[in-house]
């Protein structure tokens, strides 16, 4: 069993939006108990859009997982969502004076050491976890996801990418794990896609140093690479934080393949509207889960 948990105190950081391009500084902050992840735009007179599902626009969540509300958008939240789903953090409000958070590395090992640089502050209330209430499948063309009921959280995740790219890890959520096998692992591309992105306006902030770019013969920056299969864990990263959009942790086993985040929230979108969830108020062993500094990388 484990209470919620939020931060300590503040923390900032900031950086470049990797589709707008924006300068953005965010500041992630304690936030109460039962309060959930709440994004609020400091530039729009404080509006503010709860981390769930149901405010996730599928229309823009093509590269990037994307909040709407209105027209007003907050963009690429995964890596942060991701981390304090590894990190095991259930109540923050985190405010950003822009459209997008900054990609800062491209990983989630920044929000991971400030959470580190902050510490965690225990709550007095125990936290609840879903899962579902029987094995689901989930599937569009050739994208892919399997969930079974657990009581702790494994993915099985698989990437194919034609000749050049494909890599499968089994990962299960456990104390270090998050932050020794999956948080430094940055996002890529394919050099070829590059053009094609700027031309729909988007990776207007990507570079070298902060995405692993694919090009003929291989990684062309391996200079900032972290782990051998880095790019299939940075799919789970990926998928981490985007099943962190509801209001409690998700634990089961899950099977996926071909995942992306449009993809991810629309598997979310379908367990609450068939109703597939159950709660689970007590996790025996969650207590082993709470993540602790170990940023040695496999």
């Amino acid at each position: 069993m484990r209470n919620q948990r939020t931060l300590r105190k503040t923390v900032e950081l900031a950086g470049t939006g990797l589709h707008s391009g924006k300068k953005v500084c965010v500041r992630i902050c304690p936030a109460p108990i039962d309060a959930g992840i709440t994004f609020v735009r400091t530039d729009l007179d404080g509006l503010s859009i709860p981390a769930h599902v149901k405010n996730v626009s599928i229309d823009h969540s093509v590269l990037s997982t994307t909040l709407l509300r209105g027209s007003a958008s907050i963009q690429t939240i995964e890596h942060l969502m991701s981390a304090a789903n590894g990190f095991y953090l259930d109540n923050l409000r985190v405010e950003l004076d822009g459209p997008e958070l900054p990609i800062l590395d491209g990983s989630a090992a920044p929000f991971v050491q400030a959470f580190r640089d902050s510490g965690i502050k225990e709550q007095a209330v125990r936290q609840s976890f879903y899962t579902v209430s029987k094995v689901v499948e989930f599937e569009e063309g050739n994208k892919f996801i399997r969930v079974e009921p657990s009581r702790e959280l494994t993915v099985s995740y698989k990437i194919e990418f034609g000749p050049r790219l494909n890599q499968h890890l089994d990962f299960t959520l456990s104390k270090h794990a998050f932050d020794s096998a999956i948080s430094q692992a940055k996002t890529f591309c394919f050099l070829e896609d590059i053009e094609k992105m700027r031309d729909l306006g988007l990776a207007k902030g990507g570079s070298l140093e902060n995405a692993l770019v694919i090009g003929s013969e291989g990684v062309i920056n391996p200079e900032y690479q972290t782990y051998q299969d880095e790019f299939v864990r940075h799919k789970i990263l990926d998928f981490l934080g985007d099943i962190r959009l509801l209001d409690r942790p998700m634990v089961g086993n899950f099977t996926v393949s071909r995942g992306g985040h449009a993809f991810h929230t629309r598997f979310l979108s379908f367990l609450l509207e068939e109703n597939l969830l159950t709660t689970i108020e007590n996790l025996e062993n969650v207590s082993s889960w709470v993540a602790l500094p170990c940023p040695v990388p496999v």
